[in-house]
């Protein structure tokens, strides 16, 4: 059983996984910059030091100066941490900036369903970017050849993009039409990805066959729970969109908890026992549910443990320099669950640690409710994949 962690040491496990994240690589932008951001902004209200804000601050103004050339993958900007430093700082040409992408992010073309399409030839069987010394190397530029075209899709990654944009622009601002972009663009997502059959997101939806991938992977699931909290904590609680936003979270979360690995993770396709347990899974889910929890939208006798236990998992695969061990790599589509299963992991990635600093700043935050923690603490309902459970 783990010890007791304190908050200091929450705090200097923060300091360590942020150090680690201010010498990536960033883009600017690309699948993940949003978590990496808003975690080096989680990591400087838990540790109260400012230099990682000033980073997320320095890379915004960077950008805003180059803005006219926009890279093909600019939708993957950070709405939601550039309004967070907008908050902080008060340069209105930080929202001005939000704006202005959100004036580019409206003028995708939508699918019959009304879902923003921003992957206009995705990629199928895509390598991942791995570094030339690890150990799959190799193997993985062998399988170059084999990339398929699979043609416009929507992804689930784009829930956290989106909806949570505009529902922040509708905070700031209380125009009225960010709060319905954000509603038109999160419902209209959730009818081509959300199973509900299986009460999980799927990957991808593929415009050419109008069907889901098929894969219901577990970061992805991941992105998809923070998109909806993000996009929520923005809008009018008694909108009647935002209810129904509600009612699927509630739905995936409840899910994901019945598949909780005994040891506390989650596999990176989460109904396949056989695939590995992918740690960034995990620290989605301990931000998810704390927030949801402190925003009082779930039921803290059967999603409280679950936390506690996704906590104490998450800590033993973080390493003394602050890296969360067991990452998998840029996961790019693909309609085959190997594909998934056999993705490689490790590295300073911002879809790791950005979510490890996350998971740590809401859990803390969690732990400052004591009535609200006490749900967390061993002694409630079991949580792992093997108990049936059900929610009361």
């Amino acid at each position: 059983m783990r010890d007791r962690i304190e908050d200091q040491d929450l705090r200097e496990i923060a300091a360590r996984g942020a150090d680690l994240l201010l010498n990536h690589p960033w883009k600017v932008w690309f699948w993940g910059d949003s978590i990496g951001l808003e975690g080096l902004l989680d990591a400087t209200e838990l540790t109260g030091n400012e230099k990682y804000s000033g980073y997320v601050y320095g890379l915004f103004k960077g950008w805003i100066a180059r803005e006219q050339f926009r890279s093909v993958f600019d939708y993957t900007a950070p709405g939601v941490a550039l309004l967070r430093v907008f908050a902080k700082t008060g340069d209105i040409t930080l929202l001005e900036a939000a704006k202005r992408h959100a004036t580019y992010m409206a003028a995708f073309r939508k699918t019959k369903s009304g879902a923003a399409m921003r992957y206009e030839n995705a990629a199928f069987e895509l390598p991942p970017e791995l570094p030339q010394d690890h150990p799959d190397f190799e193997t993985w530029q062998d399988l170059a050849p084999h990339v398929k075209d699979g043609g416009p899709c929507v992804f689930v990654d784009s829930v956290h993009f989106d909806a949570p944009l505009f529902s922040s622009l509708y905070a700031v601002t209380g125009e009225d039409s960010y709060r319905q972009m954000a509603l038109d663009n999160v419902l209209a997502q959730i009818d081509l990805l959300y199973d509900p059959q299986d009460e999980l997101f799927h990957h991808f939806w593929i415009e050419r066959t109008g069907s889901r991938n098929g894969v219901t992977w577990g970061r992805g699931n991941g992105w998809g729970l923070l998109g909806l909290v993000d996009t929520l904590e923005y809008l009018p609680a008694r909108d009647p969109g935002a209810q129904k936003v509600l009612e699927i979270l509630r739905k995936v979360m409840r899910r994901l908890v019945e598949l909780q690995d005994c040891a506390g993770g989650w596999h990176t396709v989460l109904t396949d026992s056989g695939s590995y347990l992918e740690t960034s899974v995990a620290a989605f889910m301990v931000s998810a549910i704390s927030r949801a929890l402190l925003h009082g939208w779930v039921d803290p006798d059967f999603f409280g443990p679950p936390v506690e236990l996704a906590m104490g998992w998450l800590l033993e695969n973080v390493r003394p320099d602050g890296l969360l061990e067991g990452v998998s790599y840029e996961t790019f589509p693909s309609t085959s669950a190997h594909h998934y299963r056999r993705m490689p992991r490790g590295g300073v990635l911002p879809w790791g640690q950005g979510p490890l600093l996350a998971a740590l700043w809401w859990y803390s935050r969690l732990r400052a409710h004591p009535q609200l923690f006490s749900k967390c603490l061993p002694g409630g309902s079991a949580s792992c994949a093997s108990t049936t459970k059900s929610q009361s």
